[in-house]
């Protein structure tokens, strides 16, 4: 056994075995679940009304553009008295109408996921401070959020940040 493998497991030995003297603080530790606070946060939920609202339009205008484009196709297809030249002419119409609504939609998607970051980064930002106004209040030493592979009830609080994000949504402010 290498050197600190043989430390470490001296002092989590140390750790385990030492009896709990009377006058040690208990630490209250919580865990809150980001993951189900985005979604089901009141503000969460005011952030994806905010970019469907924001990214409708659009979205209309790329619906509207495939729609001509099948329609182009079907002309294509039913109209067998094209002559070649224009049957020709229709088949680039069409590429390069594919071509730009490929585009437009990668520009979409890309505008579409800037926005949806830059919101949740915001959310995330009152989440943060919800979660160091309910440690403050609530006398946390230790609030874990993520990358814990196990957590009991008795230290689960994201019913709590949830319950303290509707307050905060429904008295209309932001976190301090």
């Amino acid at each position: 056994m290498d050197r600190i493998t043989h430390l470490f497991l001296i002092l989590l030995f140390l750790a385990v075995f030492q009896p709990a003297s009377a006058q040690e603080p208990a630490y209250k530790i919580g865990f809150v679940n980001t993951a189900r606070v985005l979604k089901e946060a009141p503000q969460a939920r005011k952030v994806e009304e905010r970019l469907k609202a924001e990214f409708e339009p659009r979205e209309a205008q790329l619906k509207r553009k495939r729609q001509e484009i099948l329609a182009l196709e079907g002309q294509l297809k039913t109209e067998k008295e094209l002559s070649a030249n224009e049957r020709r002419k229709l088949e680039r119409e069409i590429r390069l109408k594919v071509s730009q609504l490929k585009f437009l939609e990668q520009e979409f998607r890309e505008d579409q996921n800037l926005r949806r970051n830059e919101e949740i980064r915001e959310l995330q930002q009152v989440i943060s401070k919800v979660l160091k106004m309910q440690g403050d209040n609530d006398k946390f030493d230790l609030i874990l959020t993520e990358g814990v592979s196990y957590v009991s009830d008795r230290i689960d609080i994201t019913e709590q940040t949830i319950e303290m994000l509707k307050q905060l949504a429904d008295s209309g402010e932001e976190a301090q």
